[in-house]
């Protein structure tokens, strides 16, 4: 854990807030295998890892069990989970759907400019697919989308979808993602900003879906 989380963490303000910052660092950590799959949580251990209080860990535990990333075993304590294959095809299948109808919200509210912002995204994600880092490619794919996302009206929609893209492990994605998937990815992209240039909903739906449903092949 950096020095700049340590102190965002112990600078909170109420015990819900710190909570929730607690366990966004530790659904960060199991996301990039700092925490290992199957690995027991010691609540001492985290509290020291975190500088946190044992209620906090408890709370952000708690958390993290009703998202997914963790299992609390009687009598034996907090268990990172194992990575679940159907689970994972469930959490594809429930982005698809909203993401299609966020990207029809895109559609009725972006302008030009925004089409513009957009296409620069995509040009920066195909760069980075071509001769950057894997963190460069993780990085703009999250910009394009966000960028993408900011013109749905629907923010607890968009909120959903980053919650859910957020429960594939990065360790996961990065052991998976081949040159012919990530190839596709940036054509999709590039699609999409056409589609909506040209208010065409059948083939943003189509192109949206197909792009979502792709991640299904990294199982």
């Amino acid at each position: 854990m950096s020095v700049d989380d340590r102190t965002k963490l112990t600078s909170g303000g109420a015990s819900a807030g710190r909570a929730r910052q607690l366990a966004a660092l530790i659904e960060r950590d199991i996301s990039t295998g700092r925490l290992s799959a199957g690995s027991w949580l010691k609540q001492v251990d985290l509290e020291a890892q975190y500088g946190a209080s044992r209620l906090d860990i408890r709370q952000a535990l708690d958390r993290l069990e009703e998202k997914g990333f963790v299992k609390l075993e009687t009598n034996r304590g907090y268990r990172v989970e194992e990575f679940d294959s159907a689970r994972f095809r469930n959490v594809v299948s429930i982005r698809a759907i909203l993401e299609v109808a966020a990207a029809e919200e895109v559609m009725k509210h972006i302008d030009d400019a925004g089409l513009a912002r957009l296409d620069h995204q995509a040009g920066r994600f195909a760069e980075a697919v071509a001769s950057g880092t894997v963190v460069q490619q993780e990085e703009t794919n999250r910009a394009f989308h966000s960028v993408m996302l900011e013109f749905c009206p629907n923010r607890d929609l968009v909120a959903m979808i980053f919650d859910l893209r957020s429960r594939v492990p990065v360790t996961l994605t990065r052991e998976k993602n081949t040159a012919t998937l990530l190839a596709q990815t940036a054509r999709d992209h590039y699609d999409i900003v056409e589609r909506l240039r040209q208010r065409d909903k059948p083939g943003l739906t189509a192109v949206v879906r197909r792009h979502v449903l792709a991640g299904l092949e990294i199982i």
